[in-house]
């Protein structure tokens, strides 16, 4: 019996020996993979873009957004990276240049490491004419000679040094309802100059006057903010007027109508970072090409003459100028598609496989101005189509070695 029992325990014994040498022998043998840190996995939003002026790259100009900041390389090109996805307003300075401020918002749905692309055009200043209290003069905007002042005599007190510049403003979110839509947006240095006497400010129409915007707007800036004056007047020059008591920015704005359409995507580019069975870490680059800007959909002398039947040549001609000024105004910049480069570092850990999915947005939105045509007030539509930017997906797969497998029973 004694025997027995003695056999007994030290079978038991010899068991959980030879099950714990199974254990450990497991341990020691199981290939561990190297973990690393992927970048693809930070909570990072972008912003990409292209600065230009008069349809070239415009290289030096600060881009900030809630104190991130970029400088646009020789191509005009800036990429700020976002900390969260929340609405921001990004800034475009440069000396000698026109400072504009834009929106941006990102999709609520927008995946980490998605970019909202931008686009936006900046002016230089205009040289600086002296204004003094003794004599009526005119400060023409010297680049196109669409917007002019009148200053009165007397409405300055001393010899004052005044500039008048013609400017694209920065993008506004586009959503569907109504728009403040700028003809012509002016910036007038000094800033906050007051004058003694009203000063006309206008802007010329510059269709025979057969065809002319209607309800136009005056608006002034102040400290970032908007705010409409009151109607704009037409006279029988074909200028639209107001009067002004003070420098700000100012614009003719009209109330433009929006209605968001179709969205399509396109796919970039789809990556597979196979790193399954090898224990050791992998980096690798993604790179694509997006597209950044817009353009509208259809030529604008056919969009123009279907809608506005009789049209003369000069008119569709003056007129589709206007018209891309003022989409323009909630763009950025003028109508262009380019090409930007994108580029992500990529690290997979060992026995772990990647895929990443690189996708482009465009929507089509339908902008309505009011305009008067053979004495009738009609509105006039324009569809454009505006590539939004870039969204990426990244799904992972663990091989056997990421499961948590320790040991088990040697068979």
């Amino acid at each position: 019996m004694r025997t027995n029992k003695f056999l007994v325990v030290s079978v038991a014994i010899c068991l959980a020996a030879t099950i714990g040498m199974g254990f450990s022998s497991c341990k020691k043998d199981e290939p561990t993979p190297v973990i690393v840190e992927n970048p693809l996995d930070a909570e990072v939003y972008y912003i990409s873009g292209k600065v230009t002026y008069e349809n070239k790259a415009l290289d030096g100009v600060k881009v900030s957004a809630s104190a991130v900041e970029a400088t646009t390389d020789a191509d005009g090109n800036f990429l700020l990276a976002m900390a969260s996805k929340s609405s921001c307003v990004v800034s475009f300075e440069k000396s000698g240049f026109v400072t504009v401020t834009a929106e941006v918002e990102f999709p609520a749905d927008a995946e980490k490491q998605s970019v909202v692309s931008l686009v936006q055009d900046l002016e230089t200043k205009n040289p600086a004419v002296t204004v003094t209290p003794e004599a009526a003069q005119t400060v023409s905007e010297a680049k196109n000679n669409m917007v002019e002042l009148a200053v009165p005599a007397g409405a300055v007190k001393s010899a004052t040094d005044i500039s008048v510049t013609a400017y694209k403003e920065g993008a506004k979110k586009v959503q569907t309802g109504t728009l403040r839509a700028s003809l012509s947006t002016v910036s007038c240095e000094p800033d906050g100059q007051k004058f003694e006497k009203p000063v006309e400010l206008r802007m010329k129409n510059p269709t025979s006057g057969q065809v002319y915007f209607a309800s136009v707007k005056h608006y002034v800036e102040t400290n970032g903010v908007w705010t409409e004056t009151g109607a704009a007047g037409y006279d029988s020059d074909g200028y639209y007027v107001t009067m002004i008591s003070g420098f700000s920015n100012h614009s003719f704005g009209v109330s433009c109508s929006s209605q968001k359409g179709a969205s399509a995507t396109e796919n970039l580019k789809s990556v597979v970072l196979d790193n399954l069975g090898d224990m050791n870490a992998k980096a690798q680059t993604i790179d694509v090409t997006q597209h950044i800007g817009w353009k509208i959909d259809g030529a604008m002398s056919d969009l123009l003459k279907n809608q506005l039947a009789g049209l003369s040549d000069s008119d569709a001609a003056a007129l589709a100028d206007i018209v891309e000024n003022t989409l323009a105004s909630l763009m950025g910049g003028s109508p262009a598609v380019s090409e930007m480069p994108l580029k992500w570092n990529a690290n997979i850990s060992g026995d772990m496989k990647t895929t990443v999915s690189v996708t482009e947005k465009t929507t089509t939105t339908s902008f309505g101005f009011p305009v008067v045509f053979g004495g009738r007030t009609l509105t006039l539509t324009v569809p454009v189509v505006k590539y939004e930017g870039v969204n990426m997906e990244v799904t992972t797969e663990k091989g056997a070695s990421h499961g948590g497998h320790s040991g088990g029973l040697i068979e």
